[in-house]
């Protein structure tokens, strides 16, 4: 008889065993026997999820190991394009995009996208989609059409030969150029989206990476669709153009560069190219009254002059204004239509001339990319002491560089980055009286616009006009640091800008030098003195709050150009002499303390030539409360 036990055929229980120890062992076999569906539900629960842990883990290695793979993939892209092998850019874009896709792939399966609604570990298998996705993106409608589309626009057919650059490549381009920015716009979007906080380090790490990456390639994005763009219906494709190239001397400072001192019109029909007019600045105007429409707080802040004399048209820094202005001053002159106005600098030269190699002038004079700067705006006042003089030797280089650019003995992967790079640096600036162009040019550093301001940044601007009157600026320096911060109770930000200015000229400059250079003392300043004209621009719709320097308040003239407050002041130094003078503005519109900082761009003052790519560096300012106005 069985006793204790519920199975009548178990074995006797040990003397010595726990009185619960058969209880441990029914409680199973109960379990199982009772509620059978009820095991199997959890054994099946239970190998789904292990089996998912382990699909997901193989699967997230595998992505992990595709992207990794890509990397080496998106570098040889980037080397074949530098290096102009486009054949081996689309062998490494092929090999890019399979390694893309394959990761995108092994993270959107079913699996996947069921695990994501787990809590804590869904939102990273939801980013490692996201970023899987985009990166594919990217490599299958970016990249692959790009390196295809370049196939087709060769470098060397953006080259001038025998004066006409052809533009059926770069017109047959726009559509996939078009798609690609449309493609990478919705990639940098969806991973804009991705919320990185609640994310495990690496993989947040690894998209924040991808961020980064995004953005520092969506200005060459913006370039290359704005130049395939571009370039057909401004080079004429659509009907001749003529614009009006202006020559801007750093050496006499202007707001958006220097002096016009000569000018040139340029004729554009379905890529020919013809210099078919030069002129000095000085022959243009002036005129009495003034002859294009100049704004009262322009007027105001800048004078009379802007409207009346072209060499004064680029004292305001809104370049579309000036650049209107000048074309105005043209046709008034010398009647016709000008379709648009490009103005450049000797820096630009210098560069051009590394794709064209020296070129010899009719002084016999080698002009190099080394000695362009040197020659054109300080040796030439040394031997020339006539005006005229100067300006037949300015003609002559000009027609001597675009003559050997027309030939088309031209590195033209060197032109093409010697114009990117002055782009860049606010050297080329480009105004088109064609709504469509400007539009696109708007968007570009080559507008030359006022500084932009939006709800998170505040556009600060800093110019430089002469006021010496003559070609000093050969030997001023010029720094600029700019900060911000919330010091208000209204949780405003409060901006910074400290703008140092030094006379680097030689002690005895005002004996040694050249009356031209010096001035002479023409306009009330010493020989060998330097006098700027110092614009700082704040955020619109900010307030000015103070000048100083040296912890003093200084004499400024206080203004509002477009809705942005404007302090206006007044620098004379002495050959060696150097002095800061700090702007405070309170913004308005915005929250936060980013800010974007232009400025004119200006020369080194020491006699270098600076490479045509460097912009004016702005040192960022700490900026302490107790110091601001609140």
């Amino acid at each position: 008889m069985a006793t204790g036990l519920t199975e009548p055929d178990a074995p006797p229980r040990p003397a010595d065993a726990p009185s619960n120890a058969p209880r441990r062992g029914r409680w199973w076999l109960r379990l199982h026997l009772r509620h059978p569906v009820t095991i199997g539900i959890l054994v099946g629960i239970g190998i789904f999820l292990l089996f998912a842990i382990v699909w997901i883990g193989a699967r997230g290695y595998l992505a992990q190991r595709a992207l990794t793979d890509a990397i080496p993939a998106a570098e040889q892209v980037k080397t074949a394009i530098g290096s102009g092998d486009l054949k081996a850019a689309g062998r490494a874009a092929d090999a890019l995009s399979r390694k893309t896709h394959q990761a995108a792939t092994l993270t959107s399966d079913p699996v996947w996208l069921t695990a994501e609604a787990v809590p804590w570990i869904g939102p990273n298998l939801t980013a490692v989609r996201t970023a899987a996705a985009a990166s594919d993106e990217v490599a299958s409608h970016v990249v692959e059409p790009l390196v295809a589309a370049g196939a087709a626009v060769d470098l060397r057919a953006l080259a001038i030969r025998n004066g006409r650059i052809d533009l059926a490549p770069l017109t047959a381009a726009q559509p996939a150029v078009a798609k690609a920015g449309k493609a990478f716009t919705a990639a940098r979007a969806s991973v804009a989206t991705i919320e990185t906080g609640a994310l495990i380090s690496p993989i947040a790490g690894g998209v924040d990476r991808l961020h980064d990456v995004l953005d520092r390639a969506a200005p060459e994005m913006d370039a290359i669709g704005n130049a395939v763009r571009l370039l057909p219906s401004m080079l004429g494709a659509d009907g001749p153009r003529d614009y009006l190239l202006a020559a801007q001397n750093p050496a006499e400072l202007r707001a958006t560069g220097g002096l016009i001192g000569a000018v040139a019109l340029v004729h554009a029909d379905n890529g020919a190219l013809t210099l078919q007019r030069q002129s000095a600045g000085t022959s243009i105007g002036p005129w009495s009254t003034p002859v294009a429409d100049v704004p009262l707080n322009t007027v105001g802040l800048y004078g009379p002059l802007v409207g009346r004399y072209l060499q004064d048209a680029n004292l305001t820094p809104d370049f579309p204004l000036a650049a209107a202005t000048a074309s105005r001053m043209w046709t008034t002159m010398y009647g016709g239509t000008i379709d648009g106005v490009v103005a450049v600098d000797p820096v630009v030269l210098s560069g051009l001339l590394k794709s064209t190699g020296p070129v010899t002038l009719p002084s016999g004079d080698r002009l190099t990319s080394s000695n362009a700067v040197k020659l054109l705006l300080s040796d030439v006042y040394q031997r020339y002491t006539d005006p005229a003089q100067q300006d037949a030797f300015f003609a002559s280089a000009a027609s001597a560089v675009f003559d050997r650019m027309s030939s088309g003995d031209v590195d033209a992967k060197k032109l093409v980055t010697a114009l990117s790079d002055a782009g860049e640096s606010r050297r080329v600036l480009i105004w088109s009286t064609h709504d469509d162009d400007q539009k696109i040019l708007g968007q570009t550093t080559l507008a030359g616009s006022l500084p932009l301001s939006d709800l998170s940044t505040a556009g600060i601007g800093v110019y430089f006009n002469d006021a010496t009157g003559a070609k000093m600026d050969y030997y001023l320096g010029t720094s600029v640091a700019a900060g911000s911060a919330v010091c208000r109770a209204d949780g405003k930000p409060s901006t910074v800008v400290r703008v140092t200015l030094t006379n680097k000229a030689p002690a005895d400059a005002g004996t040694t030098l050249p009356r031209y250079v010096t001035g002479g003392g023409t306009y009330g300043v010493r020989p060998g003195n330097i006098r700027t004209r110092v614009a700082v621009y704040g955020p619109a719709g900010g307030l000015l709050a103070a000048t100083q320097s040296d912890g003093e308040n200084y004499t400024t003239v206080a203004g509002v150009d477009r809705s942005r407050p404007v302090s206006l002041y007044t620098v004379e130094l002495a050959p060696g002499e150097s002095r800061t003078v700090t702007v405070q503005f309170l913004n308005d519109r915005q929250t936060s303390s980013d800010l974007s900082v232009v400025t004119t761009p200006t020369l080194p003052g020491d006699g270098t030539t600076p490479d045509v790519g460097a912009q004016n560096a702005v040192a960022p300012i700490v900026v302490q409360c107790s110091t601001v106005v609140k």
